[in-house]
């Protein structure tokens, strides 16, 4: 348990340390974005799909955390009826450009 818990920690802070180091070229970008969703894997996949070729050019992956129902209202790219009711909090990462 000790174990996964130390690798998850390393690869968590690999992941800002790119993302610090690919902003400091200004090569990435970060986005945030609500969406609405059965379950965490599609709303990452939803995510991804919403901001491509929109707000990024090119997404390199989007991480999603489900929050409080109170935030439907900052869904703006989906309704959320059922079952893709779940509200998701999703940050994405990826370039402006190619």
């Amino acid at each position: 348990m000790r174990q996964i818990i130390m690798t998850v920690a390393m690869c968590g802070v690999c992941m800002v340390a790119a993302v610090l180091y690919a902003s400091r070229r200004s090569d990435y970008q970060v986005v945030e974005v609500y969406v609405c969703e059965e379950g965490q894997v599609l709303a990452e996949m939803l995510a991804k799909t919403s901001i491509s070729r929109q707000e990024l050019t090119v997404v390199s992956y989007c991480t999603c955390e489900g929050v409080d129902q109170g935030l439907k209202k900052e869904v703006k790219k989906m309704k959320c009826e059922p079952p893709k009711d779940m509200v998701y909090a999703c940050t994405c990462v990826g370039r402006t450009g190619y």
